[in-house]
């Protein structure tokens, strides 16, 4: 089984340090006030949330500014 952080980082090209920058910065983009891209599960953490929207491709290496 696949779990979730395998699909993300397949999302981010495979490169899994990537994917930890753009959870990072998204999860501060959110807790700072940002719409979510996805549905919020109610209850859940604004990092879950990022990770989901990464894995979603709602969230991609183009939205992330380095």
């Amino acid at each position: 089984m696949i779990s979730r952080s395998e699909i993300a980082i397949d999302a981010c090209d495979g490169d899994q340090y990537l994917m930890i920058l753009m959870a990072a910065q998204r999860t501060r983009e959110i807790s700072q006030g940002a719409t979510s891209n996805i549905p919020v599960i109610d209850g859940e953490k604004p990092g879950s949330t990022a990770v989901r929207e990464i894995e979603a491709g709602a969230y991609t290496v183009e939205d992330y500014k380095y």
